[in-house]
């Protein structure tokens, strides 16, 4: 189990990445805005520019529905240790280990579960 110390270094890692997320997602949406409003002239130039531009915020709107759901496990995460089950693996009920929550601290599951399911899923994909 994690001490009221380690908890609190934990829940201190989860709002400073999610303040970190919703600066960048914050960003992402200033940016498809203002590039969505650009008038392009008639040009093949313009017509290529436009181009790059469509490429390039496709490519920030996906950054930002990743860093969304990132958010969204941050949430999560926050929730868990406000109900006091942060740190404890959901699938199999055992803690998870401090070097997993410092390396991802919005983890769900210790290694083994998580293992566990990828190759359940990767089963059901070949399927």
């Amino acid at each position: 189990m994690l001490t009221k110390t380690e908890l609190k270094k934990f829940e201190k890692m989860l709002m400073e990445e999610r303040d970190r997320l919703m600066g960048s997602v914050r960003s992402i949406e200033e940016a498809s805005r203002t590039e969505g409003g650009r008038d392009s002239g008639g040009d093949l130039t313009s017509y290529a520019e436009s181009g790059t531009d469509s490429f390039e915020l496709e490519t920030s709107l996906n950054i930002a529905s990743g860093e969304s759901q990132r958010l969204m496990d941050i949430a999560d995460a926050l929730m868990r240790v406000q109900k006091g089950t942060y740190g404890i693996c959901e699938g199999s009920g055992k803690p998870i280990p401090k070097k997993r929550l410092e390396a991802f601290p919005a983890a769900r599951y210790c290694v083994e579960y998580q293992e566990e399911l990828e190759r359940e899923q990767q089963h059901n994909r070949q399927y």
